[in-house]
């Protein structure tokens, strides 16, 4: 294996070189090409590589374009143990950034709503075909609250451009948000080596490819760049280190593995072993008998987001060489660790995040087989709770409030796996919003939306917070809320629920997220688009001492002007 350490560098020239080094293209063995294509015609069957999906999935279900104009073809070795080949197609090493090419444009969803949700669109110049063509990479952006990037490719030959329908997303979204404007059409250039596999096995580990977080803009446009750990037939797999995780003293880090496609685009992949059924138990040989019928699920790094396709990756520290094997499967090992480390202290705190009564000792959630560790197939250890221990916690009764400058259809989807929603989700609400407030539903007249669940994003660490008396915190709620911009109605509604559930120590913490990282926790697709957002959500703690390590929030404030969308929600911990 081999670590390289690279930096992407986007000049402001637009004809510049971006600084993403593309794998480099070994010469192939053109006889044993032949022959092993020859096998395979002989087997019956060339096996296929494809790749659907998008966070779109999720949000905005898929179109289909009619192909028509065809102007290349490609022929790849499908057969695994080499690399596939793009024939009469040459990567470039450095893609190069384009001046806007023109060929997406908004989409009217009506006469006073144009374009709506579409941002633009980046384009690079990513490879040459031998017959004087250029292959382009297209990145249009859509923006709901949070910035998504939709993927597609175009063969510039003779200065036409031809959409490749075969390497493309679907163009528009949901609603239309956007759509070509003077480009052909080519439905048989087919692209083989950016069409990754949905999951790869290595060892005993399963990769699956995470659409949802690969396409986040926040994720696309980083220049941070990972360490090399192995080669694939489409490109070389990262992994990607990022920050240590709440409590974990350095021990843990959120981790991404990803692989660098000939385009330069980074597609995610989530590791889990192949021996863990869906419902998280595992097929191994258990040595200590603790862990028979046990159920156990990657550590959630806090709070109640997904992470972005994120995994949390242990730290070869002292924790580790105290490990303890307590079980194995197909040659790999399963441990635990003493119950006086900082990785099993980081376990029992994440165990202890829903602030519940009547929590086991770290001793006997230990002894119980509460954390094990285990190696991945890439020599990278990765840490598992058992269920029992998992804290109960999510996205606490999130409630929007739509008040459009008159009466119209909305639709709003949720970044998030939603357990709960008032009307039911499906894959989206629908309903007639009208200046009021008021939202016809199929299920009738409300005044709200509400769901509860875990957010795509990352769960942002708390760094700033206000420290209150406890018989203070309804006067401070109000307060906070009513100077971000919630109105009287709103305030009272978000006491109704959350006053309830305020701890009952001498002191509490509060801690608003904002509307910048609810965004990115759990993003939300609006269509029309409101002009004001305002989305606030409490975490909050009890406390026995006004102590605190914590900066002072500086509370951010949301002026409303025209169409006004308002989200308040809180960290739900369960009933005690």
């Amino acid at each position: 294996m081999e670590d390289e350490e690279k930096k992407e560098e986007r000049p402001e020239e637009k004809t510049a070189s971006e600084q993403i080094v593309l794998p480099t293209k070994k010469k192939p063995n053109l006889l044993w090409l032949w022959i092993l294509i020859a096998v395979i015609v002989a087997a019956g069957g060339t096996a296929a590589f494809a790749y659907r999906g998008a966070i779109k999935d999720k949000f905005w279900p898929k179109k289909t374009e009619t192909a028509s104009t065809s102007t290349a073809t490609t022929t790849t070795p499908t057969t695994s143990s080499i690399k596939i080949v793009d024939d009469g197609i040459t990567w470039l090493n450095l893609r190069v950034k384009l001046a806007d090419l023109g060929l997406f444009k908004g989409s009217a969803h009506s006469a006073d709503d144009i374009g709506d949700g579409y941002v633009g669109t980046d384009y690079y110049k990513v490879a040459t075909t031998t017959d004087g063509g250029e292959i382009i990479l297209a990145i249009a952006k859509v923006s709901g609250m949070g910035t998504f990037d939709d993927f597609h490719h175009f063969l510039k030959k003779a200065g036409v451009y031809y959409w490749l329908s075969e390497n493309s997303d679907a163009v528009g979204g949901d609603g239309g948000y956007y759509a070509r404007t003077n480009s052909d059409i080519n439905g048989t250039l087919s692209i083989k080596s950016l069409q990754l596999d949905k999951t790869l096995t290595k060892g005993t580990t399963k990769l699956t490819q995470d659409t949802s977080a690969s396409r986040g803009d926040a994720f696309v446009a980083a220049t941070t760049v990972g360490t090399k750990i192995e080669e694939t037939k489409w490109g070389d797999i990262y992994l990607l280190k990022g920050t240590d995780i709440d409590k974990s003293n350095g021990d843990a880090k959120v981790a991404q593995y990803y692989i660098l496609r000939n385009d330069g685009i980074r597609m995610i992949y989530h590791p889990e072993p192949t021996f863990r059924n869906d419902d998280g138990t595992l097929n191994i040989t258990w040595s200590n008998a603790a862990g028979k019928d046990q159920k156990f699920s990657q550590i959630k790094t806090s709070g109640c987001g997904g992470a972005g396709g994120s995994f949390p990756i242990v730290l070869d520290t002292e924790s580790l060489k105290t490990k303890t094997e307590v079980g194995s499967a197909s040659g790999s090992k399963v441990y635990t660790v003493s119950a006086d480390s900082t990785l099993a202290e980081f376990a029992y705190q994440i165990y202890l995040m829903d602030g519940m009564t009547g929590k086991a000792s770290k001793a006997t959630m230990m002894a119980d087989l509460g954390l094990i560790v285990l190696q991945d197939g890439y020599g990278n250890w990765e840490g598992y709770l058992n269920d029992k221990y998992a804290p109960a916690v999510e996205c606490g009764k999130p409630v929007i409030y739509l008040y459009p400058t008159k009466s119209e259809q909305v639709s709003v989807k949720v970044g998030a796996d939603i357990t709960k929603s008032d009307p039911a989700y499906n894959s989206g609400w629908k309903v007639v919003a009208s200046p009021s407030g008021l939202l016809t539903t199929d299920n009738g007249l409300r005044d709200s939306l509400f769901w509860e669940g875990t957010g795509w994003g990352q769960y942002p660490a708390i760094t700033s917070g206000t420290v209150v008396e406890s018989a203070k915190v309804s006067e401070t709620i109000t307060s906070q809320l009513g100077a971000m911009g919630l109105n009287a109605k709103e305030i009272a509604d978000f006491k109704d629920f959350w006053m309830a559930k305020m701890p009952t120590t001498p002191y509490t913490r509060l801690t608003w997220l904002t509307t910048e990282q609810m965004n990115t926790l759990a993003p939300l697709a609006v269509s029309p688009k409101p002009d004001t957002m305002i989305r606030v959500f409490l975490d909050f703690s009890g406390q026995q001492t006004s102590a605190t390590n914590l900066v002072p929030q500086v509370l951010p404030h949301y002026q409303r002007n025209g169409f006004t969308l308002v989200e308040w929600g809180g960290l739900l911990r369960a009933e005690k």
